[in-house]
């Protein structure tokens, strides 16, 4: 009985991590992709000023 609790609990915690390392790698990945996006309307607003 205790073996299958501390089994639950390890895989509880495994899981855990496994969720962070991966939700922090979306964040990580989204937030990059914001300031790539970011960026490309800014150049996009340069070349519109260079054109004036």
């Amino acid at each position: 009985m205790v073996g299958v609790l501390l089994t639950m609990v390890v895989l509880f915690l495994g899981l855990a991590l496994f969720m962070a390392v991966v939700w922090n790698a979306i964040k990580a990945d989204s937030a990059k992709s914001d300031l790539e996006m970011m960026w490309e309307k800014y150049e996009e607003v340069i070349r519109k000023e260079d054109v004036l």
